[in-house]
């Protein structure tokens, strides 16, 4: 039995989201959040890769979504959480919050791991071999990315201290919930790479990353695609009860 080798080549990609969500936890365990939080949004870079491998290769495999599955609970479900974990104790252990504060934060961080594992087993057992248009429930690597971006954020600013670790707490919770939810967000998966879009991606890329400010810039543009979805769903909501009236 022949085995095409370039198999291999997006499971390569899904193997190396795996390995920086794990170095992420033992970075974030040492204080290293900066760093930790880098390796998750390069996890996500790895993660939109090896789909698109396997499409182009047309290596695509029943075991290459299981795979890709296990390696997002990992670098977008526990290595968040984890990060989480690590980093608020840095922000409110000094001010008197460890009591009820740290039982908020390990619950949180559970729910956060649990509902992302729902979130991906709900994905798997309701798409179909073609790629949606909207995904039911914002996506695990965006709620990860989401999470990861108000900590660089805090990083830079120091919002949290003294008192205000709870609110990265509140924003892990409302994306966990979001997961879950039958709240509809736009895929971007089904974009024509055709030379156009290929520049104006490669432009507008350049430009954030040159900014001084990237790490705003990426902060606010996921927190409106987090809040496209509310909002969205809040209208349509709306609408439904005038039309019941």
């Amino acid at each position: 039995m022949n085995i095409n080798p370039l198999y291999a080549l997006p499971n390569f990609f899904t193997a190396g989201s795996i390995f920086f969500g794990i170095v992420s936890i033992m970075l974030a365990s040492n204080s290293l959040f900066e760093q930790a939080a880098w390796l998750i949004v390069a996890s996500m870079i790895f993660d939109g890769l090896d789909g698109r491998v396997a499409r182009l290769t047309n290596t695509q495999s029943k075991f290459g979504v299981e795979f890709d599955s296990l390696a997002d609970i990992v670098a977008f479900g526990v290595a968040p959480a984890m990060l989480v974990y690590y980093y608020l104790p840095t922000t409110g252990a000094n001010y008197g919050l460890e009591g009820i504060y740290g039982l908020y934060r390990v619950f949180v961080c559970a729910l956060f791991v649990i509902f992302g594992a729902i979130r991906l087993a709900r994905f798997n057992i309701t798409t179909s071999n073609t790629e949606p248009n909207t995904f039911i429930g914002l996506p695990i690597p965006s709620a990860a990315v989401i999470v990861v971006l108000w900590i660089l954020v805090d990083l830079r600013y120091n919002l949290l201290a003294p008192h205000y670790g709870y609110v990265l707490l509140v924003i892990a919770f409302v994306v966990s919930i979001l997961m879950v939810s039958n709240i509809r967000y736009p895929s971007f998966k089904k974009i024509t790479w055709n030379l156009k879009v290929f520049v104006i991606m490669l432009i507008a890329i350049a430009a954030i990353i040159s900014s001084k400010f990237y790490v705003e810039v990426l902060c606010a543009l996921m927190s409106a695609y987090v809040l496209y979805g509310i909002i969205r769903w809040c209208f349509l909501l709306g609408k439904m009860m005038i039309k019941r009236v």
